[in-house]
C-alpha cells in the first residue's frame, strides 16, 4: 500500500465492544468530535526486565510512583516484546507487524559472535524500517492526532519521516550516554520534552488528541546514574538477583519520569481521557539484573528475554487494581490504538496484532491463541548470562518460537538444518517444549515426553513461517566447518 493511498482510509465504528461502564467514552467516531478522542501516552523503557519494578516483585529497586499508578490500572503478567533486543521490538511495535514483514531482526549485524562458532550463515538484517510501512503515528494522523516521538528511535530515518509531527533524540540534545556536558541527566531532559509537548498540545485548547511515544534510553548501557541516588542504594541491603546500585538508581529516575508525566496529565485535567501504557522493549541485561524465576534475559528467547513489565492506566475506564494474565505482545498496540481512535486499519496493510480493548474492558481472554517470534540471527554471550543460555558462546542462535496458551516451543535452526531435522528429532535437540503454567523457569524440556503437543505446536509454527514468508537460514558456514575438519 502506498502512503498516498493511506489518506483515503475510511472511518470505522468502534462497535459494541466500547459500550458499557468501562471505556464508555469511546463511541462511534461519527458521534465524537476530534478532541473527545482519547489521548495516548506510551512510555517505553529500554532493557527494563520483568521483575525490575516493585509491583512485579523487586524489593531492592524502588519504583513507588510506577507501582502506585500500575495498581490503579491493569497489570499484565504475560506481556511480551516482539524480540529479545531493541530494534526489532521497536520496528514491530511501530509498524504493527512481525519481524519477517519488515526485516529488522536485530541490532546492527545479524552475524554476531565469532564466525568460527556459527554453524549457519544468518539472514541479513535490515537496519531501518522501509518508509513504505505505515506507522502507528501515520495511522492516527487520519483520526486527527498530533504525535511526538521523544527519545530512542533506533529504526533508521527520522520520526518525522515516519509520520510523527515532532521528534527529538539525545543527538538533538547533544548528549552521548546519559549525561550532558553540563551534568544534566538524559531521562530528565526527555521527560522535560515530553511535558512540553503535552502542554503545547493540550486538547482543551488545540481541540486535537495527541499520541506521545516517550522512549527512554534508560536503563540501557552504559549504566550511569545520579550520584546521590547511587549512594542511597549502596547503603541498602541487596540480594543475589538485584544488587547493582547504579542500575537501581537508573530505574529510580525512570520512576520519577513516570510520576512527572502523570502529574502534568492530572494538572491539565487530561488523565481521565488519556490512556497511559508502560512497557519495555525486552528483558533485563543479565550483567546487571536478573528475572528469576524466569530463565535468561536480554538477547534470549527464553521468558527472561522477551517477557516484560506492562500496565495500562486510564482512570474511570480501566478497572483499578485489576490484573490480566492473557498473553499480549507489542504488535497488539497498533490495532488497539486504532480502535480507540475509531478508525479502521490501513487498506491492504497486514497487521499481526490483536486489539486488547476487550481485556481492558474486563474480558479474560482474546480469541487469538498463539504468539510468534522469528530470529534468524546470532547474539554473542555476555557476562552474567552463560549459565542460563543454551550454550556458553551465544545468548541465542537462530531460533523460531511459538507460545500457544500455556505451551511454548522453541525451534533451533542449526540443529534442525544440519542435524537431521525431523528424521533425527529424537536426538538432535532442535526442539524444546515447555509448559509455562507448570514450569515458568523453562527447566523441563518436554519435547520427547509430550510428543503430541510438540507436533501440534511445531506444525503451527512451520505453517506460520510459510504463510508470513519468514526467511530461514539454511546455508552452512564454511568457516565453522573448516575449523572443525
Amino acid at each position: 500500500m502506498e502512503r498516498r493511498e493511506f489518506l483515503n482510509l475510511s472511518t470505522a465504528a468502534i462497535g459494541a465492544l466500547m459500550s458499557g461502564p468501562l471505556l464508555n467514552s469511546c463511541k462511534n467516531n461519527t458521534s465524537r468530535s476530534t478532541h473527545d478522542k482519547p489521548n495516548i501516552v506510551f512510555i517505553f523503557i529500554d532493557d527494563l526486565g520483568w521483575k525490575d519494578t516493585g509491583y512485579m516483585g523487586s524489593d531492592y529497586y524502588e519504583t513507588p510512583n510506577i507501582d502506585n499508578i500500575a495498581q490503579q490500572g491493569m497489570i499484565f503478567t504475560n506481556a511480551y516484546a516482539n524480540a529479545a533486543n531493541c530494534a526489532p521490538t521497536r520496528a514491530s511495535l511501530l509498524t504493527g507487524q512481525y519481524s519477517p514483514r519488515h526485516g529488522v531482526y536485530t541490532v546492527a549485524s545479524s552475524a554476531r559472535g565469532k564466525s568460527k562458532n556459527r554453524r549457519l550463515i544468518p539472514i541479513e538484517n535490515s537496519r531501518q524500517v522501509d518508509q513504505a510501512k505505515i506507522t502507528i503515528a501515520e495511522a492516527l494522523k487520519n483520526a486527527g492526532y498530533v504525535s511526538a516521538a521523544i527519545g530512542k528511535w533506533h529504526i533508521g530515518q527520522k520520526p518525522e519521516q515516519q509520520g510523527f509531527d515532532f521528534g527529538i533524540d539525545r543527538n538533538e540534545l547533544k548528549i552521548k550516554g546519559h549525561f550532558s556536558e553540563n551534568g544534566e541527566y538524559l531521562t530528565d531532559l526527555l521527560t522535560d520534552e515530553a511535558i512540553n509537548f503535552i502542554k503545547k498540545n493540550n486538547p482543551h485548547t488545540t481541540k486535537k488528541p495527541f499520541f506521545l511515544y516517550l522512549s527512554h534510553h534508560a536503563v540501557h548501557t552504559p549504566i550511569r546514574a545520579k550520584k546521590n541516588m547511587i549512594e542511597a542504594f549502596e547503603k541498602k541491603p541487596a540480594n543475589d538477583c538485584h544488587n547493582n546500585a547504579t542500575y537501581a538508581a537508573m530505574i529510580k529516575s525512570v520512576d520519577e519520569s513516570v510520576a512527572r508525566i502523570n502529574k502534568v496529565l492530572e494538572e491539565l485535567e487530561l488523565n481521565n481521557n488519556t490512556l497511559l501504557v508502560f512497557f519495555s522493549d525486552n528483558g533485563g541485561h543479565g550483567t546487571y539484573t536478573c528475572q528469576k524465576p524466569l530463565r535468561g534475559g536480554k538477547g534470549m528467547y527464553y521468558e527472561g528475554g522477551i517477557r516484560v513489565p506492562m500496565f495500562v492506566y486510564w482512570p474511570g475506564k480501566v478497572k483499578p487494581g485489576s490484573t490480566c494474565e492473557e498473553p499480549v505482545i507489542g504488535t497488539d498496540f497498533y490495532p488497539t490504538f486504532l480502535q480507540l481512535a475509531g478508525i479502521s486499519a490501513p487498506q491492504n496493510y497486514e497487521l499481526d496484532g490483536t486489539s486488547i480493548l476487550p481485556l481492558l474492558k474486563g474480558e479474560k481472554k482474546l480469541s487469538r491463541e498463539s504468539l510468534f517470534w522469528h530470529f534468524p540471527c546470532y547474539l554473542q554471550a555476555y557476562k552474567g548470562m552463560t549459565d542460563e543460555s543454551r550454550d556458553p558462546l551465544f545468548r541465542t542462535r537462530p531460533v523460531s518460537v511459538i507460545r500457544k496458551r500455556d505451551w511454548k516451543l522453541l525451534m533451533f535452526h542449526e540443529e534442525w538444518v544440519l542435524d537431521g531435522g525431523r528424521k533425527n528429532l529424537e536426538e538432535n535437540n532442535s526442539i524444546e517444549l515447555y509448559n509455562l503454567k507448570d514450569d515458568i523457569a523453562e527447566q523441563n524440556n518436554l519435547a520427547q515426553i509430550n510428543t503430541g503437543k510438540r507436533d501440534e505446536l511445531f506444525k503451527e509454527l512451520m505453517d506460520w513461517q510459510k504463510n508470513i514468508k519468514a526467511p530461514v537460514p539454511t546455508n552452512p558456514n564454511p568457516e565453522y566447518f573448516d575449523k572443525n575438519n
